[in-house]
């Protein structure tokens, strides 16, 4: 009986060994696989990198009456996403975390030694966003038209050309006439109502950037799926099949983060919430910062300008002590949108393709700063404006391509600002225009 026992403790010994061995083997196992799955991305984007880097070469180095191909999507991560891995760059982060800490705590001791508590003044944001639940009801009607509407049209004309052969012309004139009434009426509605309501700035901001976002997202819906249904009418063939992108493909475009449509796009195989709340998280940050620099430099500097004579010395002086929270201004929207906001989406959406800028920071001119600052609007610019023109004028020149993009987007830039200043500004129209197509600026999409 005992040896019996003995046997039975053994045998239970050695599988419990047995079993811890095969844990600590597969945990090994795993530690190994993720090592190398991290490897192989690190690999990946490297030499992603270095494609992107001998492509710009090349273009540099080619003739001015080449063009270069469309967007090619490929999975990579965005710049600042795989420099914030490096400590040092990290610690820059961090320098501007701690300066939002000082402004929090400087403008904490101003209002306890001037008022004797703690003034927030958030009736300053409050009124930034005034009537956001109007704006968001404009937006949700903006949306609902350019998901149904637009695609719905689309569908329709797909499906019943084929019964128009003999007039095909005419069929597709009336369309087009529809198409380009829904666009003008998309500018109008949404300018009327920022009109009609007292929007706040930050509310009016929303409006307007959504409406050009969606225009934008229409046209290149459009665009690339007009000349696939042309191209299956031209077939001598007897097979014509109805060509029209599934509706979840067109939806999936609506909210990923790019302007460029393609009926599949390179996808992450799950979502990182972490990695969505850490971006959305630094967003709420970047907004905090913004309010604090108003707080801070824009209301002690702007506040008591309708109480005395602008003077030229007063002037020079506001010029001046405007530079640093304008700069501050154009830092916190870059890293606040094109960085947390479309990485934040993008993770959500299993987006790949996290370029939505390059290294515009290390820009020696302004034709290399307009390519890399956002290169989400770019692409559309150069897709869906600049190669057109180039086709259009028989491939001769690229300056009148050039000229197009610049005054298209000095014209809507000026369309957003007059729209919720209520008031045109000619001197930074001008400024827009004349700033990329000067000489030195060698403007070269």
């Amino acid at each position: 009986m005992e040896s019996t026992a003995t046997h039975t403790n053994d045998s239970q010994w050695i599988n419990q060994e047995t079993e811890k061995i095969h844990a600590e083997i597969l945990s090994e196992l795993n530690h190994f696989e993720s090592a190398l799955n991290k490897r192989f991305a690190q690999f990946k984007n490297t030499v992603t990198a270095q494609q992107e880097k001998t492509l710009e070469t090349s273009l540099a180095n080619a003739s001015s009456h080449q063009i270069t191909e469309p967007r090619v999507f490929i999975s990579r991560n965005s710049i600042l996403t795989d420099l914030f891995k490096i400590s040092h760059i990290r610690g820059v982060r961090n320098v501007f975390a701690a300066i939002l800490i000082i402004f929090v705590i400087q403008v904490t001791l101003d209002d306890i030694i001037q008022d004797g508590r703690i003034n927030l003044q958030f009736e300053i944001m409050f009124e930034s966003f005034a009537n956001l639940h109007v704006a968001l009801f404009i937006w949700l009607l903006m949306m609902l038209s350019t998901s149904i509407v637009v695609f719905l049209g689309f569908y329709l004309w797909t499906k019943h050309r084929n019964d128009y052969r003999k007039t095909f012309k005419f069929y597709d004139r009336i369309w087009l006439s529809i198409y380009i009434t829904y666009m003008i009426l998309f500018l109008a509605f949404p300018s009327r109502e920022i009109t009609k309501h007292k929007f706040g700035v930050a509310s009016s901001i929303v409006i307007l950037l959504e409406q050009l976002r969606q225009l934008m997202k229409v046209h290149a819906f459009v665009r690339e799926n007009v000349p696939k249904v042309l191209s299956v009418a031209e077939r001598k063939t007897a097979d014509k099949k109805f060509v029209c992108p599934d509706f979840s493909q067109y939806l999936y475009f609506l909210f990923a983060p790019t302007l460029i449509y393609r009926d599949q796009y390179p996808r992450n195989p799950a979502i990182r919430w972490d990695f969505v709340l850490q971006m959305f998280g630094q967003v709420i940050a970047s907004v905090f910062y913004v309010y604090y620099v108003v707080v801070r430099f824009c209301i002690p500097t702007f506040g008591s300008l309708n109480q005395e004579e602008i003077t030229l010395s007063i002037f020079v002086s506001v010029i001046f002590n405007s530079i640093m929270p304008g700069s501050l201004f154009l830092l916190l929207g870059f890293y606040g949108f094109l960085h947390c906001w479309l990485n934040a989406f993008a993770e959500m959406l299993r987006f790949a393709d996290r370029m939505f800028y390059k290294d515009w920071w290390n820009s020696t001119s302004f034709a290399a700063y307009y390519r890399t600052w956002n290169v989400v609007v770019h692409d559309w610019l150069y897709t869906y404006v600049y190669r057109e023109i180039y086709v259009l004028t028989g491939q001769k020149s690229r300056t009148v391509p050039a000229i197009c993009v610049i005054l298209l987007s000095a014209v809507f830039h000026e369309y957003v600002a007059g729209t919720f200043w209520d008031e045109i500004t000619p001197g930074s129209f001008s400024c827009r225009i004349t700033l990329p197509s000067s000489k030195h600026s060698k403007i070269d999409l």
